[in-house]
């Protein structure tokens, strides 16, 4: 087996971060820590947790406690995915707008990949509810696990240990190595022109006779689909702003005749 190569894949793994949000259990905070740290992956985020930090969490973590201690705590799951380039929600829910959708062995390889040149989050839900509409619509894909239609629940440890595995079974394959994809620029980046559009929206009027919220998500299913990175969502910006700027001066000039 090919050092470099193992070496390469550890590395991919180091950046994929399992974002847990509104855990209700610490208990099943402290399993996911273990079922993470047992498959090579170490970067624990968590959006909202009802108790956290916690003895329980501790207990279930065994000797994955040096996890939970670098879990980063946030109040939005935006935050906690500024900085990542790929985002995948793992939910059993269906999106109103269409999005890629794959298997976990399905997606790992992408997952990877993906994680070779950039941040990439893997998002789950709390135990009662999943995630709300909100959360997924940060999501570009869908990952969803193949349960009995008879029996969709599984415990979020479980789940998260599911996806943990199939990334690490897809890192020591004999095949693997770090393919080319195209890294899109990070959710902080890619809200802000999200922003910037529904902006200009708003002030050419555009929501008048239209579901302000539907035509946000259909647009930024639009974005998504185009994997933007940092250099065209710059550009982007910029000639929404002129475009703005150019609007707001011919009101001016029609206001002063």
């Amino acid at each position: 087996m090919n050092p470099l190569r193992v070496g390469g894949a550890a590395a991919a793994l180091a950046r994929i971060r399992i974002v847990l949000v509104d855990t209700l259990e610490p208990g099943n905070i402290g399993s996911a820590a273990r079922a993470m740290k047992t498959m090579g992956l170490s970067e624990l985020a968590l959006v909202r947790p009802a108790r956290f930090p916690h003895e329980s969490a501790r207990r279930m973590a065994v000797s994955a406690a040096d996890v939970l201690e670098r879990a980063c705590v946030h109040a939005e799951l935006h935050t906690a995915l500024a900085d990542c380039h790929h985002v995948y929600a793992v939910s059993a829910r269906q999106r109103k707008l269409a999005v890629p959708i794959g298997f976990p062995r399905q997606i790992a390889p992408e997952v990877l990949a993906a994680a070779a040149n950039g941040n990439v989050a893997l998002v789950f839900g709390g135990e009662e509810a999943g995630l709300n509409n909100a959360d997924l619509e940060l999501c570009a894909t869908l990952v969803q696990i193949p349960s009995d239609p008879r029996c969709r629940s599984l415990n979020l440890a479980a789940a998260v240990q599911l996806i943990a595995y199939e990334l690490r079974l897809a890192s020591l394959g004999d095949d693997w190595q770090a393919p080319s994809l195209k890294q899109a620029a990070p959710v902080e980046q890619f809200e802000g022109l999200i922003s910037a559009i529904d902006a200009a929206l708003a002030d050419a009027s555009f929501y008048a006779n239209k579901n302000r919220e539907l035509a946000n998500a259909r647009l930024r299913r639009i974005f998504q689909r185009a994997q933007l990175n940092a250099d065209e969502i710059k550009m982007l910006r910029g000639a929404i702003a002129r475009l703005v700027g150019k609007s707001k001066a011919g009101l001016g000039t029609s206001a002063q005749r």
